[in-house]
């Protein structure tokens, strides 16, 4: 068994059901902080918390979204320590760095590991999105030195051109219509201002808390209705 199948089976058997391995050589070594690969995990959330979030309530996405952060350190820190019990270094990145409060960057996003990992690419609403369950998921990245077999980066947008699903669903018109490709900056396909600001007042007036929490543009996804298997 290969490091790459071991640390996969580990992941499934605790219940991860997306892994990839991406070589971050091609990045500025402070960005990566000298580490080659990385480990990306994620967690996906279920048909149900996304259908009923396209009916009107958030209350199961965000019961479903709460307890992932804890639970993805926790992965995060098992696969890093598999990784030092074999020899290696490692290192779990929970949670991002931010480089900017008022930009709303982070010095290595998960989804930028994601899209080297091939895992997939940066939707119009500037959130990762798969084949496999559209943007229905959430990440962490464990760094490491250890020798891994690397998927094939995804370096521009599988959204079609014409989709505006998630313009249409996003409260804040935050995503402005243009394509994601390696070298694009987020800000000129995405207001993540205005998501950020919309995105508040609606979890405060839906239930009550101070977060940043929205999501439409994730269950709008015709990539996650697809691969979760819902309809609105």
């Amino acid at each position: 068994m290969s490091l790459n199948q071991e640390i996969t089976a580990l992941l499934n058997r605790e219940g991860c059901n997306i892994v990839g391995f991406a070589d971050l050589r091609c990045l500025p070594k402070e960005t990566r902080q000298n580490f080659d690969s990385g480990i990306l995990i994620a967690l996906t959330y279920s048909k149900e918390a996304m259908r009923e979030h396209q009916n009107g309530s958030m209350q199961r996405y965000y019961e479903e979204w709460k307890p992932m952060i804890p639970r993805l350190q926790e992965l995060a820190h098992l696969t890093a320590q598999t990784l030092l019990d074999k020899g290696y270094k490692a290192f779990a990145k929970v949670p991002p760095t931010v480089v900017s409060d008022d930009d709303w960057r982070t010095v290595l996003p998960y989804k930028t590991v994601a899209t080297l990992a091939g895992i997939g690419w940066i939707g119009k609403c500037a959130m990762l999105v798969t084949k496999e369950v559209g943007s229905a998921l959430r990440m962490t990245v464990v760094l490491t030195n250890a020798p891994l077999e690397y998927g094939t980066p995804i370096t521009k947008s599988l959204c079609p051109p014409n989709c505006t699903a998630c313009m249409n669903a996003c409260p804040a018109k935050a995503p402005l219509g243009g394509l994601w490709e390696v070298g694009v900056d987020r800000d000129t396909f995405f207001n993540a201002h205005a998501c950020r600001t919309a995105a508040r007042a609606r979890a405060k007036e839906m239930l009550g808390i101070n977060e940043t929490l929205c999501g439409l543009c994730i269950s709008s996804c015709p990539f996650t209705m697809r691969g979760l298997g819902y309809e609105i």
